[in-house]
């Protein structure tokens, strides 16, 4: 541990550094202010789990998605407050939550250097990325690799046991995010089909009794509740049938195999310039452990299950991949385990260069830990957005509905925004005149025919106009 501490400090500090511009500023990817505010109302008795409410006007009767996460992020409101801070360090919590997971996990396959995965987690933009903007998949990962985890600790203990809390992480997950949380249901039979120490029958038996684990529970509370039942008919209606028939977001359904490749860019990079270093200076082949390569491409097969399956649907999303990262991260650091525990057994602590590199490691750490201070207060993206409803949300009572011109229907970050931070609703419904305007200032509106009178404030892209009697 003394060898390896100074790369989990290193691994901890890039992370920090990554994250520092975002962490305590406002300014946030549009789904996850999305989920923040329905998080927040229902923490302040606005909305029920299984009717979540966003505004007065905007996603009126929500059911495109379960209603766990927003339970479980709501608990951290209630808790700590309204503060925008909160959806930051819940979606920070769940991604440090799935690394430790993921670290259990690599242990379990007795690889020796778990720092490895962290410095993978890193290289995979997408996980950073993931990280300050409160994706529902952050806290999905958490269970998904839950039930992975507990599959390995029936293999050798408690196997009943073990397999229950499987299949009930899959139930959890499943109230998180829906059918995509079941992909772990293939990891039985993938890990007979590599790794072959466990015979068919058991593999058999293991699968179904995680598949009964998990959908009991499912089953029983549609069952018992007609409100359950109501919710996922119409998630199932909507987010499901809709999200294959008619949602359609990019030009090829083999984009997502694309983006999940792209994303390992610098993983492949890392492998091949170790791969190559080795070869050149130490002269041996680094992938001779067989027993770790097979743990390893066990693991990277079953992180193609969450990855094929979002292929039947053209409604597909760079963020849906975070699921099989945990589990890419483990086959590539497995490859490298064994060569990397050599090289790394054999450093003497006394000598100059380790001994520098744990000062560095100590002082990089402080000083990223530090870095995010400098950055509180301000906004990290849509500046001119929030500066400007800051200055109209003075002038506007809270609960206030908005009327905004056609061209504005689509601009959601700004229904977003003013849910979240100023419970202000911003009406679609262009046949309604409310009492307030909200018009970006380079867009044409017939004022005196609506009889709008502009309000005079210090704006920078928006104007806000008031109805006369």
């Amino acid at each position: 541990m003394k060898k390896t501490f100074p790369f989990y400090l290193l691994a901890v500090s890039i992370f920090l550094i990554i994250i520092s511009p975002f962490l305590l500023s406002r300014g946030m990817f549009l789904d996850g202010i999305v989920y923040a505010n329905f998080s927040k109302n229902y923490a302040i008795g606005e909305g029920t789990f299984l009717n979540p409410f966003f505004s007065q006007t905007f996603l009126v009767d929500f059911k495109s998605h379960p209603p766990m996460f927003f339970f479980l992020e709501g608990q951290f409101f209630k808790v700590f407050g309204t503060s925008f801070l909160i959806e930051r360090f819940y979606s920070v919590l769940s991604i440090l939550i799935a690394c430790l997971l993921t670290l259990k996990l690599y242990k379990k396959f007795d690889f020796k250097m778990p720092f490895l995965p962290l410095f993978f987690f890193l290289s995979i933009p997408l996980m950073t990325w993931s990280v300050v903007n409160n994706i529902i998949e952050n806290t999905l990962i958490i269970f998904t690799t839950s039930s992975v985890l507990f599959y390995t600790y029936s293999l050798s203990k408690k196997r009943i046991l073990f397999i229950f809390l499987a299949g009930l992480s899959l139930t959890i997950g499943f109230s998180v995010k829906g059918f995509v949380a079941f992909f772990p249901l293939s990891f039985p039979f993938i890990y007979w089909l590599v790794i072959r120490k466990t015979n068919f029958l058991r593999m058999l038996t293991d699968s179904i009794l995680i598949f009964l684990f998990s959908i009991i529970p499912i089953l029983l509370s549609i069952y018992l509740s007609q409100d359950v039942m109501d919710y996922f008919d119409h998630y199932f209606e909507i987010q499901i049938i809709g999200g294959l028939q008619n949602s359609i977001t990019v030009n090829s359904r083999f984009y997502i195999l694309g983006r999940f490749f792209s994303e390992l860019i610098f993983s492949f990079i890392i492998l091949g310039i170790y791969f190559l270093v080795h070869k050149l200076k130490i002269r041996k082949n680094p992938l001779k452990n067989n027993e770790n390569n097979k743990k390893a491409l066990l693991m990277f097969l079953f992180s193609l299950t969450a990855v094929l399956p979002i292929l039947l649907s053209m409604k597909q999303s760079g963020f849906y991949l975070l699921p099989a990262f945990p589990f890419v991260v483990i086959a590539f650091s497995g490859l490298i385990d064994e060569s990397v525990s050599k090289l790394i057994s054999n450093i003497n602590p006394k000598i100059k260069w380790f001994s520098t590199l744990k000062y560095i490691s100590i002082g990089l750490l402080i000083i990223s830990i530090s870095l995010p201070f400098l950055f509180y207060g301000k906004d990290s993206r849509d500046k001119e957005l929030l500066a400007d409803m800051d200055i109209i949300a003075e002038f506007i009572p809270q609960k206030s509905i908005l009327s905004i011109p056609p061209q504005m229907l689509e601009e959601y970050s700004l229904f977003a925004y003013y849910a979240r931070f100023h419970n202000i609703s911003i009406d679609r419904n262009i046949k309604v005149q409310r009492k307030y305007l909200l018009i970006r200032k380079e867009h044409s509106y017939n004022f005196k025919k609506m009889n709008y009178k502009k309000v005079n404030l210090n704006t920078q892209s928006y104007n806000i106009y008031e109805k006369e009697n």
